[in-house]
């Protein structure tokens, strides 16, 4: 099976890279890499020239856009164009694609003149609701285009799409996010300093707790004023709450086990928060607004607690029946309040969970079973999917006429 994995651009990919989708992108192709043997398969990345992944790269670039001084951020949807139009005029080579560019939109375009099937991993979430019904319909008819949703809620605003699974991300349990029964006595959080991550209530839920806590900022140029003038001044936001910029991913396993919590108030309807997984697997539970995937990756009151961002936001019926910041405050205490053994119950059950549901394992056997099924399909409509048998075909055919 010759798969064409095409993916932005925009950054490289590599064990340090931050950026969430191109973190799935590198697990991914790593993850299918190590199965490869087993299922015969051969991997192609489209990609920056500067990846750094275990397979053949093919690219319109060596460097990355963001990292080219030519390109930059504000033309990478360009050269992004310029390696999907590449990875189609290949087509001969690959029995199927698989794409992980945002929602599929920049792919959708160039999908009639592909004979080949189409998976689109969907991982932007559908916030310009409108746009994304007008435009994605132009396309509703293609039959070679397969969207893999991230979560359920992910499909509520397009439920019409041809889906072929829902598959949640998963993470190396037996590798890097390694169980800690314990933990210790302070919250964390990491991600993007921006409002949709929820940073400033963050540092609010935690000030009112009156914790102590560990963040983790990855600054962009949309983040806060303050947090850029702290990244600058190295100072910490008080003698309870730490901050530490430019952390790798790769480096945060440490301080995920050794937390009481994470928290987890993202501000907009998230597709999937993979930091979620990877805290849980190591056996920190997390309290989190109930927004986006988050009540279906979380078990209320078993692996944390979900809490409704208001009174007039109520998204399901948990046990933490305050709301906002006070609830996000009132969860916090009952996990800091759990007997010993209560908490070392939670933090099992944060294992337990990953490792039935969001193991890397589980989500690349779900993707090989995706593959297989597109390619069926695509045979049983007929589609160019086997160039070899195409060719036996033909020729018989051909054959038939002469003698006839």
């Amino acid at each position: 099976m010759r798969i064409a994995i095409v993916n932005s651009n925009c950054v490289s990919l590599n064990k340090s890279t931050k950026k969430g989708t191109e973190i799935f992108d590198y697990i991914l192709i790593q993850s299918l890499y190590k199965q490869a043997k087993r299922h015969n398969l051969e991997i192609t990345a489209f990609a920056s020239g500067d990846s750094r992944l275990p397979v053949p790269i093919e690219s319109v670039s060596y460097k990355s856009s963001f990292a080219d001084k030519d390109v930059g951020v504000e033309h990478h949807k360009t050269f992004e164009m310029a390696l999907v139009s590449k990875a189609f005029a290949m087509q001969d080579h690959f029995d199927l694609y698989h794409v992980n560019i945002g929602n599929g939109d920049v792919v959708l375009p160039f999908a009639p003149f592909v004979k080949k099937p189409i998976i689109v991993t969907m991982h932007g979430s559908f916030l310009e609701e409108k746009y994304n019904k007008k435009y994605l319909s132009l396309f509703k008819n293609l039959k070679n285009i397969y969207f893999v949703s991230i979560s359920k809620i992910q499909r509520n605003p397009l439920p019409a799409l041809n889906y072929i699974a829902n598959i949640y991300h998963g993470v190396d349990a037996s590798g890097m996010w390694k169980f800690h029964p314990t933990g210790n006595e302070h919250i964390v959080w990491a991600g993007r300093a921006i409002k949709e991550k929820g940073i400033e209530t963050v540092i609010h839920a935690i000030k009112k707790a009156n914790k102590k806590a560990k963040i983790f900022p990855l600054v962009k140029d949309e983040s806060p004023k303050w947090i850029k003038q702290i990244e600058i001044n190295g100072k910490e936001l008080n003698k309870k709450i730490s901050i530490h910029f430019g952390m790798n991913r790769y480096e945060l396993a440490p301080h995920y086990q050794q937390s009481k919590l994470f928290l987890f108030p993202i501000n907009w309807e998230e597709p999937f928060g993979l930091v979620m997984i990877e805290s849980m697997a190591c056996g920190t539970p997390i309290v989190a607004y109930a927004r986006g995937s988050v009540p279906e990756v979380i078990v209320d009151g078993k692996t944390g607690f979900v809490v409704n961002p208001s009174d007039k936001e109520i998204n399901g019926n948990f046990i933490i029946k305050k709301t906002g910041t006070d609830g996000l405050h009132e969860a916090i205490d009952r996990i800091f309040s759990m007997s010993q053994e209560e908490y070392a119950t939670m933090r099992k059950n944060c294992r337990d969970h990953v490792e039935k549901n969001f193991t890397v394992e589980n989500m690349i056997n779900q993707y090989i079973d995706v593959y297989k099924k597109a390619l069926l399909t695509s045979r049983k409509r007929g589609e160019k999917t086997f160039p070899e048998v195409n060719k036996i075909i033909n020729f018989a055919q051909e054959y038939r006429r002469v003698l006839i």
